[in-house]
């Protein structure tokens, strides 16, 4: 469907609109494009399809005729039939309710607007949500807090009798006999008691005006059946007011009125402070603990909270080591002793690969003889034990997870002694269905902390609160805290938030250059992204339907990401403090997903090296972002154990490039040196050398192996067009372990063997890979020089335009996850084979479309002058979200509001060059759009406008101070 970049969703472009409104770290609802109001996400988790019922309506009389409607458009026709709730007529929903004939929603972040139009209605009506957002000011921008401001003008030439209403039900009630609604200023709240055994259920959530001619209805009418719902629609459609005081009981729903009259031509505006408050989460992923929390008291019934979708199990139950909390947990899961009577033991298996730590054994006479592991996949797969040879012994199965890292879970189910493989019939050792584990036991026992209390809280001093807290629950006591700094400070937070985006859109760049930066800022206020009380950020990588997905702030990912440093400089520092510090043991080795709360990471899998070399580079950015050299002297020590334990790992024989076994983004090993994870390493010596050199620091070895890896990258990775792979399993450190052909049938073991011929599974080798320079677009947004021949990098970009980008993927072929890009929509692939070479199984995501690395590649084209490739990218991704769709403010990935996608940020500096360094006052600019052009810019101390007027700079300051002494524009010295 046509939609305008930058421009209005109407029609049916309107149909998958959501914006996002709420804090950073802090929950978050949407307004749709209809003006609805769904995806109400405040319990410091995801839920997606949480559409409670929320319905803000007008009644009109002009003297002669009345109505009342609903303030919304028509009903998007996908929520009619086909998803959860529809096969009962959507019962509980407004879909029924009268409502505005046209609709149209324009954002200008984080401001979103819709606007209604219906020829009944005399009046022109604009709903404006939005959301504190201030560069610079973490705090503020990060409440939990949303505005819906409704403005009425009267069209008709009569004097107009209205009342707005504000009208939901309880939807932070999960537990009828402990829910209550209780009264504030000019409002309601909801309110949602704890219980002993579930702290997390206390919640909150404010409706209030600044009107002082609001009525609140604190209890709509009790019944059974649609009793409440039909007659809050009575009293709305017949212009009523209801003053009804608080009940002790449970209240079904709530309301406020705002009667007011409009002369012709007038306006009124009823703003709607919305707050929250939901102070306790379960969520906890490692770290400490004093309990064998890995197998709970019971099997789990599939997927855990945080974790990508488990399949493969039998019946509703499994063990999930996962389920319980993530990673974090350990113990051992022991069954009572049997005698082996059948020739085989076979069961499903899945979760992390890690021997002897995370694993299932069989034990006989006290000793481990067949074990088995996961392949790192939560798809759990047969397994099969010969086990002939103890015919008649003892013995017991033991299920382990002794890991609190990466992939430090396993998946388990369906454990039959049989005598016949092939069917697996035989007796049932273990099917983990019901609410025990019977009589099999954990090790240590599962028991209660006698010093922990149920809300983390801890009576004794060697324990601290373990579970994760919002960051407002530092700032404020209570949800009346929060409501009220929120309306004593509305007019300043709005004004300070209408000066950024004012700021944002006073621009020339391309309006679909600004439509994919507006619409990925938007992931900075969803469940993606958590704060905790110390004031840091921790992110899931994105979020499933009901929780986040892929945790701990995944430094592989979060590399891509180029908000956040610019717009929060000190967030984005917060981050680097948890991957130097807790996520970094003494000898360098980085877990790539961090623990919430932030304690100590176990190191029992692999370090990622596109992750912990970027690290190394994103200090040096945040270093030149903020000026802040002390800050460089105390975390360079831990720069320097980093990229050592990198030489000595992937590089232990000096040779400039990454020859070792190394894990990245793709979720696998590389194996032989490539240009993707070299490119990174490239970067990261340099930064270092940097950094060294202006601390006064030895930096020689970093020198000498930076020369090398220029070198390497040159002439062993480049074959004249693009950089690639060279695939290696001889000469290593590591082993390689072919398959084992005999494990699949006889129609498979010939692939199997040439699987074999061509290395390990899942490499790129001679591919042209849409990442293979990404380790120099990064070292550009970093502040960092190529170094590499700019020609060369050029000629790799414009492969990747060249193979990866097809205008037309009908054809195309991809058996991974085909929902991100399909059929005629255009797209970037992550990888093609030009000349041939492509593995019967490449890596896992080969033949897929990211939004994130398509923003990065867009922006190196740019920076490397290739403006219109670039913005041809730029035009596929933004096509595909259009609305009609996909949610245009909904990049997904691996979930929902994927940070990768933040990327697009990157088109900025693309584009313009533009770059404030503070630690030389430096303004730099490097235009690819002309002698004259406006854009925004951020810094850690101010915000404002810049750009090129007649080829000469200039600087708007909006916010703050921007201390400026040298100006670069193209490498030479100027003024403004």
């Amino acid at each position: 469907m046509n939609h305008e970049y930058n421009g209005p969703y109407e029609g049916k472009n309107l149909d998958k609109v959501a914006f996002p409104i709420g804090g950073i770290g802090s929950g978050m609802f949407c307004l749709e494009g209809s003006g609805a109001i769904s995806h109400m996400s405040v319990r410091n988790t995801m839920e997606f399809f949480n559409e409670p019922t929320i319905f803000p309506a007008i009644y009109v009389n002009d003297g002669t005729s009345a109505t009342a409607k609903v303030l919304e458009g028509p009903i998007p026709v996908w929520k009619v039939f086909g998803h959860g709730g529809t096969s009962n007529g959507s019962a509980g929903k407004t879909y029924g309710l009268p409502r505005f004939e046209k609709a149209s929603f324009k954002d200008r972040f984080p401001f979103g607007t819709v606007r209604l139009s219906d020829k009944d209605v005399p009046l022109d009506v604009t709903i404006t949500g939005w959301n504190p957002f201030t560069p610079g000011n973490a705090d503020d921008s990060s409440l939990p807090v949303g505005a819906l401001e409704y403005k009425f003008t009267n069209t008709s030439s009569k004097r107009l009798q209205s009342v707005f209403s504000f009208n939901t039900v309880n939807f932070i009630s999960l537990k009828k006999d402990s829910d209550r609604i209780v009264a504030v200023d000019n409002g309601f709240i909801l309110t949602q008691a704890a219980s002993e055994n579930a702290p997390e259920h206390e919640g909150y959530f404010a409706v209030t005006t600044a009107d002082s001619k609001t009525v609140v209805d604190h209890c709509w009418f009790r019944g059974g059946w649609w009793d409440p719902f039909t007659v809050a629609w009575n009293t709305i459609e017949t212009g009523r007011v209801v003053n009804n005081p608080p009940q002790d009981v449970s209240a079904p729903g709530a309301s406020l009125f705002v009667p007011f009259e409009l002369a012709p031509g007038e306006s009124k505006t009823v703003q709607v402070m919305l707050s929250w408050y939901v102070p306790n989460n379960p969520l906890k992923i490692g770290g400490p603990t004093k309990e064998a929390t890995a197998f709970g008291t019971a099997p789990a019934t599939g997927t855990g909270d945080g974790q990508a979708a488990v399949n493969g199990f039998v019946g509703t139950g499994l063990v999930n080591t996962f389920a319980p909390g993530g990673d974090g947990q350990t113990g051992t899961l022991v069954s009572p002793e049997f005698q082996i009577l059948e020739k085989y033991i076979q069961f499903r298996i899945g979760g992390g690969s890690h021997e002897e730590k995370v694993c299932i054994n069989l034990r006989v006479d006290g000793e481990v003889v067949r074990t088995a592991t996961g392949k790192n996949s939560e798809d759990l797969t047969l397994e099969t034990w010969d086990v002939s040879d103890y015919s008649g012994k003892t013995a017991q199965i033991e299920i382990v997870d002794q890991v609190q890292g990466g992939w430090g879970h396993l998946l388990i189910d369906h454990i039959v002694m049989t005598g016949d493989p092939d069917t697996g019939e035989g007796k049932i050792l273990a099917d983990f269905e019901g609410g025990s584990y019977g009589e099999w036991t954990t090790d240590p026992p599962e028991a209660a902390s006698e010093s922990c209390g149920t809300d983390g809280s801890c009576e004794s001093a060697e324990c601290e609160p373990t579970s994760y807290q919002p960051w407002y629950v530092s700032k404020f006591d209570t949800i009346k805290e929060v409501n009220r700094y929120w309306k004593r400070n509305y007019a300043r937070l709005k004004a300070e938030t209408q000066t950024f985006t004012d700021a944002f859109y006073d621009t020339t760049l391309p309006p679909e250059v600004v439509e994919a930066i507006a619409a990925n800022l938007t992931i900075l206020k969803s469940p993606t992204l958590l704060r905790l009380t110390n004031g840091r950020i921790w992110g899931w990588e994105g979020c499933s339907d009901g929780n986040g997905c892929c945790h701990g702030s995944c430094t592989h990912v979060w590399n891509y990401a180029q908000a956040i440093p610019h717009l929060f400089p000190a967030l984005e520092r917060s981050l680097r403090q948890t991957e130097f510090n807790e996520s970094q043991n003494a000898n360098g080795h980085q877990t790539f997903r961090s623990n919430i709360p932030n304690t100590e990471s176990d190191h029992g899998f692999y370090a990622a090296a596109d992750g912990q070399l970027g690290g190394i580079m994103k200090v040096y950015r945040e270093w030149r972002i903020s000026g802040d050299t002390e800050w460089l002297k105390e975390i360079w020590p831990k720069v320097r154990t980093s990229l050592d334990y990198c030489i000595k790992t992937w590089d232990p024989r000096h040779t400039g490039a990454l020859e070792e076994p190394h894990h990245n983004t793709y979720d696998i090993e590389y194996w032989g040196p490539n240009g993707h994870c070299t490119s990174f390493y490239n970067g990261a010596l340099n930064a270092a050398v940097k950094m060294g050199e202006a601390l006064g620091d030895d930096v020689a070895e970093y020198t000498e192996l930076l020369g090398k890896s220029l070198v390497y990258l040159e002439e062993k990775l480049y074959n004249g067009e693009y950089f690639y792979q060279q695939v290696m399993t001889e000469g290593l450190d590591a082993e390689f372990e072919p398959l084992d052909a005999d494990f699949n049938g006889e129609g498979y073991q010939a692939i199997a063997e040439e699987i074999n011929t061509q290395g390990p599974k899942y490499q790129y080798g001679t591919g042209c890979l849409s990442d293979g320079v990404l380790g120099f677009w990064i070292a550009r947004a970093c502040g960092l020089d190529e170094l590499m021949d700019s020609e060369k990098i050029a000629s790799h970009l414009e492969a990747v335009h060249k193979y990866n980008f097809k205008e037309d993927l009908y054809d195309h072929a991809n058996p991974q996850r085909p929902s991100y890009a399909l059929g005629h929509e255009a797209g970037l692939l992550i990888c093609s084979w030009p000349n041939g070479g492509k593995p019967i199984l490449p890596f896992v995501y080969s033949d897929e479309v990211w939004t994130g690395i398509e923003y990065q590649v867009a922006s190196h084209l740019m920076m490397h002058g290739q403006v219109k490739a670039g913005l041809e990218i730029v035009r596929a991704c933004r096509d595909r979200y259009d609305g009609y769709t996909r949610n245009p403010f909904n990049e997904y990935e691996c979930g929902h509001w994927y940070a990768r996608a933040m990327s697009s940020y990157g088109l900025l500096q693309g584009l313009t060059g533009l770059r404030y360094d503070a630690v030389d006052k430096s303004l730099f600019i490097e235009s690819k759009v002309g002698d004259d052009f406006r854009a925004f810019l951020s810094t850690a101390d101010g915000f404002g406008v810049a750009g090129l007027k007649n080829g000469k700079p200039f600087v708007e300051v909006r916010n703050g101070n921007i201390n400026i002494k040298h100006v670069y524009v193209s490498g030479v010295k100027t003024r403004l």
